[in-house]
């Protein structure tokens, strides 16, 4: 559950334009057609992929803690931090606080730069381009038909 919020706040931040679908759903209101005419090569090469970005994004979540932690903040205060800065909160933040924050949050949007490049090279690896990528985890996201086949493709591969 703290990751989650973690990487709730992080990407309500930070996240990458590209990358970001994949931690929070699209919400229902903006729902829209979208495309499930993969082939299984793609949708295996999406599988294959996604699990050397998700490895990527889970290393980054942990240096992103870390860089949390360094700067004397613990996660619950730097997402009410966060709230703060959103004006979805009416509590306040120290001046010690807030330079901890900042220090942190600069650190963060540095290394994401990289977590960029890394999950980029990770689709590359695979010859799958960014947009293929968005578009096969946006049906996935979206299209409950869809993910049940994407879902076969991981549970044959865990299998196997």
């Amino acid at each position: 559950m703290k990751m989650r919020v973690f990487a709730t706040a992080i990407l309500l931040i930070f996240a990458t334009a590209v990358f970001a679908q994949q931690q929070m759903p699209m919400p229902r209101q903006q729902k829209q057609e979208v495309s499930t005419d993969f082939s299984q090569d793609e949708i295996e090469t999406f599988v294959e992929a996604n699990l050397d970005v998700t490895k990527v994004q889970q290393e980054a979540q942990k240096k992103s803690m870390a860089i949390i932690e360094k700067n004397d903040l613990d996660l619950e205060r730097f997402n009410e931090i966060v709230a703060i800065q959103q004006g979805q909160s009416e509590e306040e933040a120290s001046e010690e606080e807030m330079k901890a924050f900042n220090a942190a949050a600069q650190e963060i949007m540095a290394s994401n730069q990289k977590t960029q490049s890394d999950m980029i090279a990770a689709l590359e690896k695979h010859e799958m381009s960014q947009e293929k990528y968005q578009k096969i985890m946006m049906a996935y996201q979206q299209d409950e038909e869809f993910r049940k086949k994407v879902d076969t493709v991981v549970q044959a591969r865990s299998n196997g």
